[in-house]
């Protein structure tokens, strides 16, 4: 068994919103819990205590990072809650560096070695869009783009697992679709954790 923190990024914006990213955020509960794991849940959009979250953090073997893509990033909410929890010398031992040993190297500080994370986002751009050289993202892949999130956890120490992606969910949604897509991508990277 597993201790998974989900970090629900959901948050309202103008009043509304949230509810596809909750809906993943159920499912992943309901598959992790249904695989043997330990499962808590932090939503960025609440209140929580910068404490509170830094002894799950502590206490789990991966989190999962649900969020909605807002303008090619998570929602400020969940920036924010790196700020203030991220910054928490439990879970960050610096930046790696050191004045007297030059080996030492940037963004090699982190105290989180054995855990691993996980990235789950919603878009409302089309797959295409990340995956052809001549649409928006340039063919780079959901992993670049969301290359300042790896980045802040892998300078905490943690180590990825495949990210997740559904796409198109505005203008042209198979929600049922990806649903069943994120429940097979948890049980293929889960399932055999326990």
């Amino acid at each position: 068994m597993n201790n998974v923190l989900i970090i629900d990024g959901s948050a309202k914006w103008h009043g509304s919103g949230g509810t596809l990213t909750r809906s993943f955020v159920e499912l992943a509960t309901d598959v992790l819990k249904s695989l043997g794991h330990q499962v808590t849940v932090t939503c960025v959009d609440c209140d929580f205590s910068v404490d509170e979250e830094v002894k799950k953090i502590l206490a789990a073997d991966t989190i999962l990072v649900q969020f909605p893509a807002w303008w090619m990033n998570p929602p400020w909410q969940f920036k924010r809650y790196e700020d203030e929890v991220f910054l928490d010398p439990r879970i960050n031992g610096g930046d790696g560096r050191s004045r007297s040993d030059a080996t030492r190297l940037y963004g090699r500080g982190g105290v989180c070695i054995n855990k691993t994370y996980m990235l789950s986002s919603t878009w409302n751009a089309p797959q295409e869009a990340f995956e052809d050289p001549l649409q928006f993202f340039d063919g780079k892949g959901i992993d670049a783009v969301l290359m300042p999130v790896h980045k802040t956890f892998e300078f905490l120490g943690m180590r990825p697992l495949p990210s997740f992606m559904a796409n198109d969910v505005l203008k042209n949604p198979r929600i049922a679709v990806d649903l069943d897509r994120f429940k097979i991508h948890l049980i293929r990277y889960f399932a055999s954790s326990n």
